[in-house]
């Protein structure tokens, strides 16, 4: 039985964090609005670790934001933890307050997410956990900057207390084209603590994004229950934005 802490995954979670808006004509309603895309991802992967055995995962969220700044959403997930219970999906429900700063460059964020997995058999302690998080971004010029951290009090499987701290940087080579680059480190109480980092692009076109990214984390085999879900990684990403729901 191979098990770990699986969440969402880093880019997501660090485009939550940083208070995910929608852009354009669609951020200028003064009444906010509801927002959705579909994603097709070639592994799901969570803090360089796979949550989806390496397989590909079909990904959606519908995200909800006021412009006072107050945000919710739920993202929904297939996984694969080659469990014995077949557990083979995620729920994410989230929400939180962003604040922009006076300088108009930086936003700060708070949040909450609960991480359910329905259909998980529990012979023993459950995959579910309660996580909050706080982030700081900053953009200037062509870049975007964002630092987060997290805290879980009891992670997946009785792990313990979790912490998380990760940082990106995007620069925006020209208006479709955008190069990123992260890091992050976790700490946990019952188990092995990680560095993972990534490196890759986001090309966009209309309501469509792909993004190209290669993940790796110091983890060996030994400490990943001799799988290959901390091998090192070249990820696909296929972005669907939806029309406005409402």
């Amino acid at each position: 039985m191979k098990l770990k802490s699986p969440a969402p995954p880093c880019g997501l979670l660090l485009a939550l964090a940083a208070g995910l808006l929608p852009t354009g004509v669609q951020a200028q309603s003064s009444r906010g609005g509801l927002f959705s895309s579909v994603w097709l991802t070639s592994d799901y992967r969570y803090q360089g670790v796979s949550s989806s055995d390496g397989n590909p995962a079909l990904q959606a969220y519908v995200h909800w934001w006021r412009p006072d700044g107050f945000y919710a959403g739920l993202f929904a997930t297939q996984v694969d933890f080659d469990d014995p219970g077949d557990t083979s999906y995620e729920l994410d429900l989230y929400g939180g307050k962003t604040f922009d700063l006076k300088d108009g460059k930086t936003r700060l964020t708070l949040e909450a997410m609960f991480t359910a997995f329905p259909n998980e058999h529990v012979w023993g302690p459950t995959y579910n956990f309660v996580q909050f998080k706080a982030a700081a971004r900053r953009a200037e010029g062509p870049w975007a900057l964002t630092a987060a951290t997290s805290f879980v009090p009891e992670a997946s499987y009785g792990s313990g207390e979790a912490w998380r701290l990760e940082g990106e940087a995007a620069y925006a080579l020209r208006p479709a084209l955008t190069l990123k680059a992260g890091v992050g480190r976790r700490w946990i109480e019952h188990g092995h603590d990680r560095t993972y980092w990534n490196l890759g692009a986001v090309a966009t076109w209309k309501k469509l994004s792909f993004e190209l990214r290669y993940e790796d984390t110091d983890l060996g085999p030994a400490q990943c229950g001799f799988t290959d879900w901390c091998d090192p990684g070249l990820i696909g990403t296929l972005r669907v934005d939806l029309p406005p729901l409402m």
